[in-house]
């Protein structure tokens, strides 16, 4: 809606594609878009000056001219995610990291995290209420590791359902806790018993990079 918006001020009437959609709360470091622009309009000059307008919550990095028929949703290869944890609370950075106090098992979700890849229907790791033709998708890759200070929990996967990487966080932090098991996230992984089904707080989940 920003980005329409300023495009409106700029005389451009255009439907704004995007990549995906993110739940309120949540970031995109690589967010990808795609509108059309009239034949007469300095391509140069559009972008700093759209910038200028959406300053400072929105930044466009760079423009690329694309066929009629990209679509940046259903074109895209692969995504992947980023979720930021800090065992320090801040109010400077409590939108953009989730507290979590407690010592991280590292080791322990790494196992977790691994039962998740590969191609699976991730109807109980889906928000409700998500309409979609289907449930499955695949999962390439899953990492978690510390940075610094810092706990990332990173999944790469073919596209990811709305809520899911925040759903699969809150089921982690709970095996991390030791009030669920990894017997208990693959009985609900394999839809055999829906367990917990709670979303973590949105702070911290970055859209990371697309792939076309």
């Amino acid at each position: 809606g920003s980005l329409e918006e300023a495009l409106n001020k700029l005389n451009i009437n255009t439907n704004v594609l995007h990549a995906g959609r993110t739940d309120r709360g949540v970031h995109a470091l690589n967010q990808v878009i795609s509108f059309q622009v009239p034949s007469f309009r300095d391509k140069e000059k559009l972008l700093p000056t759209l910038n200028k307008i959406l300053h400072p919550f929105i930044h466009i990095k760079k423009f690329f001219v694309v066929n009629d028929n990209f679509n940046p949703r259903f074109d895209a290869k692969k995504r992947s995610y980023r979720y930021i944890i800090t065992p320090h609370f801040t109010p400077y950075l409590a939108n953009y990291m989730t507290y979590y106090p407690k010592k991280i098992d590292i080791e322990l979700l790494k196992k977790a995290l691994k039962k998740f890849e590969g191609k699976h229907d991730f109807e109980y790791f889906s928000k409700t209420g998500s309409e979609v033709n289907t449930y499955v998708r695949e999962i390439y890759k899953t990492n978690i590791y510390n940075y610094k200070n810092l706990t990332i929990i990173k999944i790469q996967g073919n596209g990811l359902l709305r809520g899911q990487i925040r759903l699969i966080r809150d089921f982690l932090l709970k095996i991390n806790e030791q009030k669920l098991t990894i017997e208990d996230l693959q009985k609900q992984l394999s839809k055999e018993k829906l367990i917990s089904k709670h979303l973590a707080p949105p702070n911290g989940l970055y859209l990371e990079r697309i792939w076309y």
